[in-house]
């Protein structure tokens, strides 16, 4: 826990001056927008519920066959196989309308 007499050294040497004029209720004002502010850049490091275990691996695979085939993912065949292998992990209806459309 930071001691209260170093957060309002920090604060007095570093931020008074911007904020001295703020009293009131354009201070709560200000206080929740950088709070807003924070909790924004902290959901950046969040981690993403809704990324799931079967795209992490397909992910994963798709860039080990990549590596493999030592040739650039635009080329035609092995972006084919790709999607392939990636509908095959993450759903089976995908693979089927895939394999419909390949």
């Amino acid at each position: 826990m930071v001691k209260k007499y170093n957060t309002r050294h920090h604060y007095e040497t570093h931020h008074a001056e911007r904020y001295r004029g703020l009293q009131g209720q354009p201070r709560r004002e200000k206080v929740k927008e950088l709070i807003a502010g924070l909790k924004k850049q902290q959901s950046v490091f969040a981690s993403r519920p809704d990324i799931s275990a079967a795209d992490v691996m397909s992910s994963y695979l798709i860039a080990d066959d990549i590596a493999l085939a030592s040739k650039p993912y635009c080329e035609g065949e092995i972006v084919k196989t790709c999607i392939l292998k990636a509908a095959q992990i993450v759903s089976s209806e995908k693979l089927k309308f895939l394999l419909i459309l390949a």
